[in-house]
């Protein structure tokens, strides 16, 4: 357990080996998605104080149930490419000042199947109209579009949910929200405890929850799709020399923020043969840890009949199993 600079709790989990998997992984996602929450909040500072503005644009796509993964994925893919490439990019880069952009992508699976899409904060060097980052938007998503439809895909109407542009408030608290909330979506831990997402969809970890407390076929074969698919792709990419402009640290891989040892204090150990009762819960525990303290996450974890035992002060439990 350790305090941010805000006097904000942090929980993590130690003696645990690290695969530095942000998809797959409970425990190295979260501690990514932490890593990557503070480099937003930094660069998305920086822009606010040079007098610059932010919009935050999703990118989606039509999707039905039944259609893989790999085919939804690899054409959003395609189509975010489409978007940052081509003559156009300087040409708006200049007309609107955009000093650059952080995609975030966010899955999620539901009635009619897996469900992609892209969120995007876009910086300007000085205020924008919403009207114009609409405009600026729009642009975008012809060219998202065109690139779908090659890729054999349809993207919603633009004006029926394909495409979503809200400006950002530049007050530090509201920048600090928009960091929690694409951080959030990276690890697709909305919420610690719930199962279910917006309209009924669910996060992968959800779907992982689900597997293992019902074991049923479907659920359990959605969750091998998504450790396939998501293997190997990059959940949060910058554009070229957005990060510099800021002054931001060098980006970390996810490998070498998962392996990062913050210090802080061990408070709680849970017995080994406890851990595969705790694991599909591990987020709802930290959530619990961090808002309201380690007396309520050993009452947490006594209610569900997972061993566990307090940390002397200065010590540290033995190496456990894998993450």
């Amino acid at each position: 357990m350790t305090t941010d600079s805000e006097g904000n709790r942090r929980a993590g989990v130690a003696g645990l080996q690290s695969c530095g998997s942000p998809w797959a992984c409970p425990v190295c996602s979260r501690k990514i998605a932490g890593q990557r929450s503070d480099e937003l909040r930094e660069v998305l500072a920086a822009v606010a104080d040079a007098g610059g503005s932010v919009h935050l644009l999703t990118f989606t796509t039509r999707h039905r149930a039944g259609q893989s993964l790999a085919e939804l994925w690899n054409g959003v893919s395609g189509g975010w490419r489409a978007v940052t490439s081509g003559r156009a990019v300087e040409r708006e880069r200049a007309a609107f000042g955009v000093l650059g952009q952080v995609r975030v992508v966010e899955v999620t699976h539901g009635e009619n199947g897996w469900h992609v899409h892209v969120h995007v904060l876009v910086a300007f060097d000085g205020p924008l109209s919403r009207e114009m980052a609409q405009e600026l938007g729009g642009a975008w998503f012809g060219r998202w579009e065109r690139a779908l439809v090659r890729k054999g895909l349809a993207a919603p109407l633009e004006d029926r949910g394909g495409l979503d542009v809200r400006p950002v408030d530049m007050g530090t608290g509201s920048l600090d929200a928009v960091a929690e909330y694409l951080s959030k979506i990276t690890c697709e831990i909305t919420g610690g405890s719930a199962k279910e997402g917006r309209r009924g969809n669910r996060s992968p970890f959800a779907i992982l929850r689900d597997a293992l407390d019902t074991g049923l076929a479907d659920d359990v074969e959605l969750w091998w799709e998504w450790e396939q698919v998501s293997r190997g792709r990059r959940q949060v990419a910058w554009s070229k020399g957005f990060r510099e402009w800021a002054g931001a640290r060098r980006e970390l891989t996810d490998e070498e923020i998962a392996e990062q040892d913050h210090g802080g204090e061990d408070v709680l150990a849970v017995e080994p043969e406890s851990w595969p009762a705790l694991r599909p819960h591990l987020a709802e525990l930290l959530d619990v840890a961090e808002r309201d303290g380690p007396a309520a996450a050993a009452e947490w974890l006594t209610a569900r009949r997972i061993g566990w035992f307090r940390c002397r002060r200065g010590t540290r439990p033995v190496a456990g199993p894998s993450g």
